[in-house]
């Protein structure tokens, strides 16, 4: 509803008095298809009582004294009702369900990064786990770290070299020919001299 319309429903008082109230109710009142005021959408958070309703001009002072405009002044706040907020800037992190079983993560770099850097560093071994952090162990030292900055390491296990070659890939990596090979793949021949 446009402000000229609301300041009619003041019809006992002067609508240069209730013109600031009026403003003040239509920035700070709740929009219930967004869930949120205006103020809360432009400021970010609920608003405060903006010097701009209140003009310092000539006529404005003559109009009303200090006393007289607080007295009025007190008495509009008081039929104003407080309107619900809705907070805005709540973020919710994803945390990964392995992460209470991993016995590895990985920690996310929070700072400015170089192009081609990790965004993880890792990965460390966990010491204990909470609701909110870590306890990791990080170059033998032992960390406390959030658990919003962490991400469930697959490690495998140890595996002993043994197991990794057989006895015939060990015989098959010792026939390898000694003769130099060129970067397309060419054998290069030598001249023997006479």
């Amino acid at each position: 509803m446009p402000a000229a319309r609301r300041v009619k429903y003041y019809a006992n008082s002067s609508w240069l008095e209730v013109l600031p109230t009026v403003l003040l109710g239509m920035r700070a009142c709740l929009k219930e298809d967004i869930g949120a005021s205006p103020a809360e959408m432009v400021y970010g958070q609920c608003l405060r009582l903006p010097g701009e309703c209140f003009r310092n001009t000539a006529s404005f002072r003559q109009m009303l004294s200090e006393d007289t405009f607080l007295q009025r002044l007190r008495l509009y706040t008081r039929w104003l009702r407080p309107v619900p907020t809705s907070h805005h800037s709540s973020r919710t992190f994803f945390v990964h369900p392995d992460l209470r079983t991993s016995s590895h993560v990985f920690v996310r770099c929070d700072t400015v990064r170089k192009p081609l850097e990790q965004p993880y560093r890792g990965p460390f071994k966990v010491i204990s786990r909470n609701d909110k952090f870590f306890k990791i162990s990080i170059n033998k030292r032992q960390s406390t770290v959030s658990i919003d900055r962490l991400k469930p390491a697959y490690v495998l296990p140890d595996v002993s070299s043994e197991s990794l070659f057989s006895k015939t890939e060990e015989s098959k990596c010792k026939k390898v020919s000694t003769q130099p090979v060129t970067r397309s793949g060419r054998r290069v021949r030598l001249v023997e001299p006479y």
